[in-house]
């Protein structure tokens, strides 16, 4: 009689055998995935490797970690090969377990990874970089050198070299302020400056030439522009049409950007060209004489502003400088220039800078344009300054206090970044506008880029003079260097003064792909000066490389 009804507990572990059980009732597709574990199976039971689950991350890890050990082994081996192949009494052995064993204040570019204990000639992290430029000053030494600004009117660019594993910067450019100007009654004042923005595409060791610019002097009768400024002065209309313009009672604000090194700023007129201008933030033109309130034009946006006046200079566009006033014409702007004034005032320079302001009452030089057109730049945008009050002022990076430079003192509205000049309250007294400023941002992973790099260790001190050395580097690829070229071992025995060349050979050990080798050499020192401390040195460049471990033996 069948059976209808099966109980737990009714089957004993004998009740059924394998000879009640059909071959075929119990098949590999009637197993779940992960029903069986590995406990469950005998060896004979051939389970498929697909119905079994692997950590393949882990395994993984576990080969590596083999891998290194067997690579460790071997450079213990070679290590200890050296007491008796070479007959060596002294020696030491560093597996860099830390950075005890290197003197780091010899050592340069040797980037030590804690986690792993080995040491590259590569950063192994992305490096924030904040550039800022002043006339005067840098924030950030090890890609940029300052400009010099020794006295007003005069000084030289600053400049940004892109280091390795750089691809795009941020560029902000804050432009410069004119002057103010003077009359009775009433206050004129310069033009703030313009604002720029934009990101850069840029390949490592590209060069920039960087312009912070310098406000437009005040007072009646300047006898110089602003650097980047005119060099002209009260009267004729200047020969040097470069930077912010020169007028009778005030100049206009220097030019502010970044640039290719190719711009030749020392010429009469600025030459280069214009695809090597890669952004430019407008000047403020100088304010107005007898005119009572008159304001000079802002620095754009991308067309300068014009001045307030009725001779007023005309803002600078994208592709001509503004006009200049008339009657008694001011001169007209141009590419990179602010126009000079005959008896008006200077205009801003700018991409196209403004042109100067007519007489007969000193009139207003016009604003500069900023610019963002480079095929490079994307992102780009500007902001034109207001009346005196200079664009950019609420981006988070713009900082109120300007840097000190020569320019500076008898102005307190040089403490201001890009705001324009203003009366000072005498009869024929102004202020000189705010200093502009540029600010690049970016990060950098040399991960891809290779440095030169020297790892020297401590000094060990010998029981007696040593006339020859054995070094054993533990050392694994990551490209393919060229012994002896990209890697240069080195011995001292008088405390690093003088080192001798050990040549470098593979000695084998290598675990498969990984690259890990065991590099032994041997230098003859008996000619180097005596002493008894000794030092290792392994001198890297052109490929990536790791070293985990360096022995130094000595008789």
């Amino acid at each position: 009689m069948p059976i209808s009804k099966v109980k737990s507990g009714s089957i004993t572990d004998s009740a059924v055998t394998s000879d009640k059980i059909n071959n075929s009732a119990v098949t590999s597709a009637k197993i779940q995935d992960g029903s069986i574990v590995n406990a469950d199976i005998n060896a004979c039971a051939a389970i498929a490797s697909s119905k079994l689950t692997v950590d393949t991350t882990a395994l993984e890890t576990d080969i590596n970690t083999n891998k290194f050990n067997i690579s460790l082994l071997g450079f213990k081996m070679a290590v200890n090969e050296g007491l008796t192949v070479f007959n060596l009494v002294d020696g030491v052995v560093d597996e860099f377990n830390d950075e005890s064993g290197t003197d780091e204040a010899e050592g340069s570019n040797d980037t030590y990874e804690a986690n792993d204990d080995f040491y590259a000639n590569y950063s192994l992290a992305s490096t924030p970089i904040s550039a800022g430029f002043s006339v005067s000053s840098i924030t950030e030494p090890d890609t940029s050198t300052a400009g010099t600004n020794p006295t007003q009117g005069s000084g030289t660019y600053g400049s940004f070299t892109v280091p390795c594993g750089m691809t795009s910067m941020s560029i902000k450019v804050w432009g410069t302020g004119g002057s103010g100007g003077y009359g009775q009654p009433g206050s004129p004042t310069g033009g703030g400056g313009g604002f720029g923005t934009g990101t850069l595409a840029i390949t490592p060791g590209q060069s920039f030439q960087i312009s912070a610019g310098e406000g437009g002097r005040g007072g009646k009768s300047p006898s110089c522009g602003s650097f980047y400024g005119g060099f002209g002065g009260y009267g004729p209309l200047s020969s040097n049409n470069t930077g912010g313009g020169c007028g009778s009672h005030g100049n206009g604000g220097g030019l502010a950007g970044v640039f290719n090194p190719s711009i030749n700023f020392s010429a009469a007129v600025p030459t280069g060209d214009i695809p090597n201008v890669y952004l430019v933030a407008g000047s403020g033109g100088s304010g107005g004489g007898h005119d009572a309130d008159a304001t000079g034009g802002a620095g754009g946006g991308l067309t300068g502003l014009n001045g307030t006046s009725g001779a007023t200079g005309f803002g600078g566009s994208q592709s001509a400088g503004g006009a200049g006033g008339t009657p008694d014409a001011g001169q007209a702007g141009g590419f990179l220039y602010g126009g000079d004034g005959n008896t008006g005032n200077g205009g801003g320079a700018g991409y196209y800078g403004g042109g100067a302001g007519g007489g007969p009452n000193h009139a207003t030089g016009g604003g500069g344009s900023s610019y963002y057109g480079h095929p490079q730049i994307t992102c780009g945008s500007t902001e034109a300054g207001s009346s005196f009050e200079g664009g950019g002022d609420t981006d988070p990076a713009y900082s109120p206090i300007a840097p000190t430079g020569a320019s500076a003192g008898c102005n307190s509205f040089k403490n201001n970044i890009n705001i324009g000049g203003q009366h000072d309250g005498s009869t024929f007294g102004s202020y000189s506008g705010g200093d502009g400023y540029v600010l690049l941002t970016g990060s950098y992973c040399a991960v891809g880029c290779t440095t030169s790099s020297t790892i020297v260790s401590t000094a060990f001190t010998s029981t007696s003079v040593a006339t020859s050395s054995r070094i054993v580097v533990f050392e694994e690829d990551i490209d393919t260097p060229t012994l002896n070229t990209d890697i240069i071992a080195s011995v001292s025995r008088d405390g690093g003064t003088t080192f001798t060349n050990a040549t470098l050979s593979d000695s084998g050990y290598v675990t498969g792909s990984s690259g890990q080798r065991i590099l032994t050499g041997q230098a003859d020192i008996s000619g180097q000066p005596s002493g008894q401390s000794m030092r290792w040195k392994l001198a890297l460049a052109n490929n990536k490389v790791k070293i985990h471990g360096v022995s130094l033996q000595w008789s």
